[in-house]
């Protein structure tokens, strides 16, 4: 996967060419895809939701991305149930 995200710095252009699709910011990076099965309401679901979330970045290298901020990750989160 790492190398994928090489890749993907590299073709980086702007801000939108993280999100999942022009209308889905998604995790805030493309090779995030860590479901919402449930939404989480608590400050509990939400705290292990964002643990998930951040383990999968890890893993994946995205956190070595330099345009990737896991602050991403709190944005979705706090919006969650807003209509």
């Amino acid at each position: 996967m790492y190398k994928a995200i090489t890749n993907c710095i590299i073709n980086w252009d702007s801000p939108t060419y993280c999100q999942l699709s022009p209308t889905c910011k998604g995790w805030g990076c493309r090779f995030l895809t860590t479901p919402i099965e449930e939404t989480p309401v608590t400050v509990q679901e939400k705290a292990e939701l964002f643990s998930k979330v951040y383990r999968e970045a890890k893993q994946k290298g995205v956190l070595e991305c330099p345009h990737y901020r896991s602050i991403f990750i709190d944005e979705v989160l706090e919006n969650i149930g807003i209509n």
